[in-house]
């Protein structure tokens, strides 16, 4: 005979494993329920593009909903137009009692995860119209020329190949820390973003442009400006910059400035090609399969607690690599590679009689990179010097932030209709002064 201890303590261990049970089953049961309802989807909306790199396919659709196996977030229809961007479809000519507004940037600005109605763009072209058309006579289009994974350089190059066409008047860029670090790279190792199944370990495609200055000071330098730039502008501690006042920015404007074209771009259509055909079943959208719930649960939490264990030990640390790879070069080659190239593009946007303006997210998107704060004195600086126009998004998404309304996604960290909507209203800010 068991004694009568054990027999109680063995009847609440089995109530336990049996209530335990039940409270999984009914867990897994009703996400699998959930997971029916939101199914996720693997997409591959991207083409290898010969100057860019990548681009839209014109004339698509698909479905984002994140890269978990279920949309946990959301589930957006994604339509792209004839010229392979996510916007309306939009004629090259432009009417003269027309104002265009065009939207340079990477998936911040393509903003795959709202509704289009939600975008950014949208929410200003409708705002647009309304308080301004019947009061000016004319009509607002903003042109959405976001494409994801985008660098600057990128943008650039998109500016110099099909935006630049449709003759916008206003030109607003986006920028923060992941974009201006793409800027540096000349690869891809995501496997299967693009379709790209890589070239085996740790090998990436060479499939982004390349942006190179000159080494070295201007021909013509005063003693007093030798004095206050060190000998190697690539190499420069971001401490040391923090001194720097504007008049010293113009320098920028004398630094060679040239870009070389995707190195891989057959590669990357091969790669794509094949990847297409053995993974995805020959096409570029595929329902994703179905997994445990309550397994994916659990591995949630575990990685939310190694990652706060991790921040705890290592709480903002330095943080200078391009998300690609880990041997890029420091931060400060990434800012002046940066800063040359959108005063480059910027000058080309003045020139075509348009206003170039900067949106800068710096201090919102990553708070434990040092150098975001005087990333963002640097872009103030350098558009006062070269007659850009510039907004500090960063302040609206913050305050927002604060408040206890997030303006992005908890997971997927890009803005979500409310981020859209403080980027909106932060753009209409800039354009009421202009067109009062």
């Amino acid at each position: 005979m068991l004694p009568s201890k054990f027999k109680n303590f063995l009847k609440l261990f089995l109530a336990n494993i049996l209530v335990f049970l039940a409270v999984a089953i009914v867990i897994e049961v009703g996400g699998q329920i959930y997971a029916y309802f939101h199914p996720a989807y693997k997409v591959i909306p991207f083409a290898p593009h010969p100057v860019m790199g990548w681009r839209f396919i014109p004339n698509s659709d698909h479905i984002v909903t994140g890269d978990y196996w279920y949309a946990r977030e959301f589930s957006a229809e994604v339509k792209i137009n004839s010229h392979g961007f996510r916007d309306l479809e939009r004629s090259v000519e432009k009417d003269k009692n027309t104002v265009r507004i065009a939207l340079l940037g990477d998936s911040m600005i393509s903003a795959r995860q709202v509704d289009f109605e939600k975008t950014a763009g949208q929410l200003l072209e409708k705002r647009l119209n309304k308080e301004f058309g019947a009061k000016t006579g004319k009509k607002y289009e903003v042109l959405n020329f976001g494409v994801d994974g985008y660098g600057v350089d990128q943008m650039f190059l998109n500016w110099d190949t099909y935006a630049y066409k449709f003759k916008p008047d206003f030109v607003f860029l986006y920028v923060f820390e992941r974009n201006y670090l793409r800027t540096i790279s000349t690869t891809w190792c995501q496997k299967g973003f693009f379709g790209i199944d890589g070239l085996g370990k740790g090998k990436c495609l060479n499939i982004r442009p390349l942006v190179t200055l000159k080494l070295g000071r201007p021909e013509i330098l005063s003693v007093e400006e030798r004095e206050n730039f060190v000998n190697d502008f690539l190499y420069i501690n971001h401490r040391e910059l923090e001194g720097l006042k504007i008049n010293q920015i113009s320098y920028i404007g004398k630094l060679p400035f040239q870009i070389f074209l995707p190195k891989e771009f057959q590669k990357f259509v091969d790669q794509q090609q094949k990847f297409i055909k053995k993974e995805m079943s020959g096409e570029r959208i595929l329902k994703m399969g179905r997994k445990s719930f309550l397994m994916h649960l659990m591995s949630d939490m575990k990685g939310r607690a190694d990652k706060f264990i991790k921040n705890n030990e290592n709480e903002r640390a330095p943080y200078y690599g391009s998300g690609d790879k880990i041997d890029f070069p420091s931060w400060d080659t990434t800012n002046w590679v940066n800063l040359k190239t959108l005063q480059v593009l910027g000058g080309e946007v003045l020139n075509s009689k348009s206003d170039f303006i900067i949106v800068d997210s710096f201090q919102f998107h990553n708070e434990s990179i040092p150098p975001t704060q005087l990333a963002s004195n640097w872009l103030s600086n350098l558009s006062q010097s070269f007659r850009f126009g510039y907004i500090k998004l960063y302040e609206g998404l913050n305050e927002s932030r604060e408040k206890g309304n997030s303006p992005r996604w908890k997971y997927d960290l890009h803005l979500n209709e409310i981020g859209n909507e403080i980027f909106a209203n932060s753009m209409f800010g800039y354009l009421e002064t202009k067109l009062n």
